[in-house]
């Protein structure tokens, strides 16, 4: 599997539900040197993780309309985000 890199974007962090920085250690964690984790601002990503801290979800994704948006908003959008891409890249 080659290396996949992910623009990281957090929510404002005003009401979450969860520990957002543990869900992006836990991601970190689980899928190790396979993804590397880039502002989501960098143009040359293969998608961009908007980690959200509620069902709300606020963060504009216009500027990243151009790529694959995963939003996470939960421990288990968490572990379902770490299960799809080792399903996508490991072969």
């Amino acid at each position: 599997m080659g290396k996949v890199k992910v623009g990281l974007k957090y929510c404002g962090g005003c009401n979450p539900d969860y520990d957002r920085v543990k869900a992006v250690e836990y991601i970190k964690e689980q899928l190790g040197d396979a993804i590397e984790l880039v502002p989501a601002q960098t143009e040359d990503t293969d998608m961009v993780l908007v980690v959200e801290g509620c069902e709300v979800c606020c963060v504009d994704l216009a500027p990243f309309s151009s790529r694959p948006v995963i939003i996470v908003k939960s421990e288990e959008d968490a572990q379902s985000f770490v299960r799809e891409i080792k399903a996508r890249y490991e072969h």
